[in-house]
């Protein structure tokens, strides 16, 4: 059993219009073609009663007088119109008087016989029918038969019996039958077509949705429908487009949600670590360094025994600061804003910079904007600034160049910025650990505890602010951090001597 495959959009659309265009144009054409029918017989009609009724007026004489010479040649005068295939005359007994010879050769003798009509012939009426002979040459014909009645005074004295030829209206029929289908047939073609072209301008739109639809529902929300607005169908396209984008933003934001949530648990998780070991390391640690240092200062070691002392000792801070980075990243730290210059912070963290600086001769160019003092934690966002000019003096080499620039920005819908950029032309961050620098203990160093981003994230974060970093291998890298920048007094010293003791504990640990 054959099954046929449900048809498109499209085929419908062309298959139904072009049937109802056919439909039309067949009621068009039936009517138009009926009107033009009854046209062509009415004018054969008149045409027929009015040489009918011409002779009947010439013949009232002929018949008072019983002229039938006068009346032969009415009769062959008449015929004389191709038209007019017989004329017969009768008198008031319904004998035949005159007839054409055609008409006598071609024609039935029942022809020439006037029986039931002579009784229903009145005055100013003719009588009129079609009918179908077979001449003696075996040719069918059909004839407009009118019958006109010769009155004179209010006595009937005969009648005259006209047949007018419909081979010429007949054939006026057909051609007017035939010009309506051609003109109907090219009325489809065109119909068709144009079908064919709305369909197309319709469907297109509609396919180019239905792929959108099926390639959003597959995952890809980058893709777009590029439909011109104007009608519906392109509004239905902009609305459609302005789900997805909402779509993959809503998706973005529930990913930077979970990324969120994954990174609490981390940080709950590590609380919990950092607490067993703030109790369970930290005591013994200090108590383990505090026996070292005394050891060290015992005036009965030698050299090669104080070197190896200091070797203890340089391991134990190691696991002091790896401690203190912990603790660091698992507490939710406290703001505690006042006034300061942003410039100052940075030179703050330059300083304990200086000696990879000098080792490797690294060029340091400063430009700064002399902002106005800011509101800010001083002591986090310098760990912040620090740990950021730590990873660009490891990261560059030997006569490498870092640029450190304060700028204000200004935008008009979220207000204004104060900008810290440090760029250095150092090795770049690869590709595939681009996506990874600011998640907790990544590191590609051998030493450092993979931190020191995610603090100065979390500190410029908890500004209100941003973090962001552009990358290329082998050319360099550009750390962007921005802070909401509202201008305030100064009322303290950036240097204070307490914040420079806490920056100072902060490390190297991306």
């Amino acid at each position: 059993m054959w099954r046929f495959a449900p048809l498109g959009l499209r085929d419908r659309f062309i298959l139904s219009s072009t049937a109802l265009i056919t439909l039309l144009m067949s009621v068009v054409i039936f009517f138009v073609e009926m009107e033009r029918t009854a046209a062509l017989k009415e004018r054969a009609e008149e045409h027929a009663s009015a040489i009918a009724q011409m002779m009947a007026d010439l013949s009232e004489n002929r018949l008072m007088f019983y002229d039938l010479v006068a009346l032969q040649q009415n009769v062959e005068r008449v015929t004389e119109d191709e038209d007019v295939l017989f004329a017969i005359i009768f008198n008031r007994d319904a004998r035949t008087l005159a007839a054409n010879k055609t008409a006598r050769e071609l024609f039935p003798e029942e022809l020439f016989e006037l029986g039931a009509e002579m009784g229903r012939l009145e005055r100013g009426h003719v009588l009129k029918g079609e009918l179908g002979f077979e001449s003696t040459d075996g040719r069918n014909v059909e004839v407009l038969e009118v019958i006109a009645p010769v009155f004179v005074e209010d006595e009937l004295w005969g009648a005259v019996k006209l047949g007018l030829s419909l081979e010429e209206v007949n054939a006026e029929i057909q051609r007017t039958r035939l010009g309506l289908i051609s003109l109907g047939f090219l009325g489809l073609t065109f119909g068709a077509l144009g079908s064919v072209f709305l369909a197309n301008r319709i469907s297109r739109p509609l396919e180019s949705l239905v792929e959108g639809t099926i390639r959003v529902a597959r995952g890809d929300l980058q893709h777009r429908i590029n439909i011109a607005p104007g009608d519906e169908i392109g509004e239905l396209a902009a609305n459609f487009n302005r789900m997805t984008a909402q779509i993959l933003d809503d998706r973005e934001k529930l990913e930077e949600a979970s990324t969120k949530l994954s990174e609490a648990e981390k940080l709950a998780t590590i609380g919990r670590l950092a607490t067993a070991l703030a109790h369970e390391i930290r005591n013994p640690l200090t108590a383990v360094k505090l026996n070292i240092q005394k050891i060290g200062r015992h005036p009965a070691l030698n050299d090669v025994e104080r070197e190896q002392i200091g070797i203890a000792e340089t391991g134990v801070q190691q696991v002091e600061k790896l401690v203190k980075d912990i603790l660091s990243y698992a507490r939710a730290p406290q703001l505690h804003k006042d006034r300061f210059e942003l410039e100052n912070l940075v030179e703050d963290a330059i300083r304990f910079v200086e000696e990879p600086v000098e080792e490797k001769r690294i060029e340091l160019v400063k430009d700064y904007a002399n902002l106005a003092p800011i509101e800010v934690d001083g002591d986090q966002l310098r760990s912040a600034f620090l740990n950021t000019l730590l990873n660009a003096t490891e990261a560059v080499s030997h006569d490498g160049v870092i640029h450190v620039t304060t700028t204000e920005w200004q935008d008009t819908d979220t207000g204004r910025w104060a900008v810290v950029t440090i760029e250095d032309d150092g090795a770049g961050i690869e590709e595939g650990d681009f996506k990874a620098i600011f998640d907790p203990f990544f590191t590609t160093k051998s030493l450092g505890t993979g931190l020191g981003l995610t603090n100065a994230r979390k500190v410029v974060e908890l500004h209100g602010g941003s973090i962001e970093v552009a990358s290329e291998p082998n050319v360099g890298t550009t750390i962007t951090i921005r802070i909401p920048y509202t201008p305030s007094t100064p009322t303290r010293a950036s240097d204070d001597s307490e914040s420079l003791t806490e920056i100072h504990e902060v490390h190297p640990s991306h």
